[in-house]
């Protein structure tokens, strides 16, 4: 599970280099926050309990990636939106992905501040949403499934959900996934 922890923290830094956080943290508190939303994130993508949104042995490393894609583009990793201080959709998006609790609770029942205090909650709420966007768009092209969960209706060439998207298979496709689930260590 590591080596996807720190496949995830390398993408992290590329979208959003440790400096674009200076001066309010250090670049190590970065680093190491950059790990913690990981690890977060990848106990979400492991979980059996969760489908992946991606098919085939690389399918949950996949989706952490654009998971991770979409956190970058709505909260930038930004460290008061991680504790709660930064609060989008005019006090309605909240966590890392930014989800919307219009109505006081996720469809789970998870309130916007438990989002913020269990960075799993919120990758989880976010998986559930992302998977019905895909679930819901599933006639439109691949790059375009996004365009559910971001605009609230299905339609092709949905610059909001290729951008996304775009995002996150250039990663894969430049860097090699790590293996999935990661081999089991040999005896000898």
């Amino acid at each position: 599970m590591e080596n996807l922890v720190q496949y995830l923290v390398a993408a992290m830094v590329a979208w959003v280099p440790l400096h674009h956080h200076l001066p309010s943290e250090q670049a190590a508190d970065v680093h190491a926050r950059y790990e913690s939303i990981a690890r977060d994130l990848v106990a979400v993508a492991a979980d059996e309990g969760e489908a992946p949104l991606f098919s085939g042995p690389d399918g949950r490393a996949q989706t952490a990636v654009l998971m991770l894609s979409v956190a970058s583009f709505e909260s930038s990793f930004q460290k008061r939106v991680d504790e709660g201080k930064g609060l989008g959709d005019r006090g309605l998006s909240y966590c890392l992905m930014q989800i919307h609790v219009g109505g006081g609770q996720t469809r789970e029942g998870w309130t916007g501040p438990q989002l913020t205090k269990d960075r799993k909650l919120c990758f989880r709420a976010a998986l559930h949403i992302l998977r019905a966007s895909f679930e819901a768009c599933h006639s439109v092209p691949l790059e375009d499934r996004l365009s559910g969960y971001a605009s609230g209706h299905c339609f092709a060439e949905a610059a909001i959900s290729r951008s996304r998207m775009f995002r996150a298979r250039s990663w894969w496709q430049a860097h090699a996934l790590p293996p999935w689930p990661p081999p089991e260590p040999t005896e000898g």
